[in-house]
């Protein structure tokens, strides 16, 4: 008997096709699987259930606010037609001043000014006190005037004295004073003695137009040359 052989190539493919039929059968199931859905029973008695809740009405318990009562009328006094009744009439006074009269007396307050002995200093009055040819004037005036202390030039002593006065309101010297440390030999005494020369040559200081007393303050210089 002869035996027959199947070509190698051919067994191959029925293997794959037997493999690939498996594989497919497979995957319908799992997918079945997967879809199937499994639904809870439901007792029937919960239809006939009936759930009863007591509901509970609470009321309003906001009291009204009653309107206040209204006032009492008030008490009607009745006077007899017979009684008088007086009453107080207020006093006119006659102050009847025409507007001319007014206005003077205005003009008088305003352009009288108020008398004042106050010193003021250099910064607050409108116009400061001047000397004859200003401040260049007065170096001059001091210059020709001073005599050196006879003292002070054997002692070889010399320096600056300040000088503190008050210009009133005639343009007279008053108050004059020294400032500061005081050197001796005579040059504080004759640096008074030259500014009080000054008396009555300075023009005054104004404030508001008016003649006022200013204070002063100058060095004045003792130099051997």
């Amino acid at each position: 008997m002869e035996v027959k052989k199947y070509p190698q190539p051919e067994l191959k493919n029925k293997k794959i096709d037997f493999f690939l039929t498996g594989l497919a059968f497979s995957l319908v199931i799992v997918f079945g699987a997967f879809s199937y859905t499994v639904y809870d029973e439901k007792p029937e008695e919960l239809d006939n259930i009936i759930i009863e809740e007591d509901l509970v009405v609470t009321e309003n318990t906001v009291q009204e606010k009653k309107p206040p009562p209204p006032p009492p009328p008030p008490e009607i006094e009745v006077v007899e037609d017979d009684e008088e009744i007086e009453e107080e009439q207020p006093e006119i006074e006659d102050n009847e001043i025409d507007q001319d009269t007014e206005m003077d007396l205005y003009e008088q307050e305003d352009d009288e000014p108020e008398e004042t002995n106050e010193v003021f200093e250099i910064f607050d009055v409108s116009e400061k006190a001047s000397f004859p040819g200003g401040d260049a004037g007065l170096q001059r005036f001091i210059a020709e005037n001073i005599t050196f202390p006879p003292m002070a030039l054997e002692n070889d002593i010399q320096g600056t004295v300040n000088v503190m006065f008050v210009v009133d309101k005639t343009g007279k010297v008053k108050d004059v004073a020294i400032l500061g440390r005081k050197r001796g030999f005579g040059l504080e005494d004759e640096a008074i003695r030259v500014i009080k020369m000054t008396s009555g040559r300075w023009i005054p200081a104004k404030q508001r137009d008016k003649s006022v007393n200013m204070r002063f303050r100058i060095p004045v210089k003792f130099q051997i040359f």
